[in-house]
């Protein structure tokens, strides 16, 4: 027996995909590559549901801060409405103005050292707000008037891409 339309329809989900700078590429969290490069003590990519990180194939590059992608759903299967008013309170607003992209900035410390980490909320088309992707990136501890314009090339990033059905569709 052949699945219907609609449960072939509804188990594909679109994926967010962005444009990546000359010398970026995109690794998933089960690339070997990735495991040597991820750094020790920041946690397990399967427990902190990542699915990829975006980052410069040179070490070296003057846009050295990876970009990482993780899945996000609703608590208990409900929507993700409880997250975003959290972050709202918190001070999140719309990236750019887009209204579709979350975005938040916290201080925080590990290990140590204290640095900025923005994170993007996007929920997914057609579910419902019950799952979303988050992309965060980390930047170290900087004045304002430096720490400004890495935020708004890496909003200007995250507001470039868009989301794709799976085979291009």
């Amino acid at each position: 027996m052949t699945a219907s339309l609609r449960q072939q329809l509804t188990s594909v989900e679109p994926s967010y995909e962005m444009p990546l700078h000359d010398g970026w590429e995109r690794m998933t969290a089960d690339d070997p590559r990735l495991a040597e490069r991820w750094p020790t003590g920041v946690g397990s990519l399967r427990v902190d549901s990542i699915v990829a990180i975006m980052m410069p194939v040179n070490r070296e590059s003057p846009l050295a801060f990876p970009i990482i992608e993780r899945h996000v759903r609703g608590e208990r299967f409900g929507t993700l409405d409880a997250l975003v008013d959290e972050r709202i309170a918190a001070g999140a607003q719309a990236a750019l103005g887009d209204t579709a992209i979350l975005r938040h900035r916290t201080l925080e410390a590990s290990a140590g050292t204290e640095g900025y980490v923005v994170r993007y909320l996007l929920a997914t088309p057609g579910s419902g707000r019950r799952r979303g992707v988050e992309f965060l990136v980390a930047f170290p501890k900087l004045r304002d008037e430096k720490l400004q314009p890495l935020e708004t090339l890496y909003d200007g990033i995250i507001a470039s891409g868009s989301w794709r059905m799976p085979g291009g569709q």
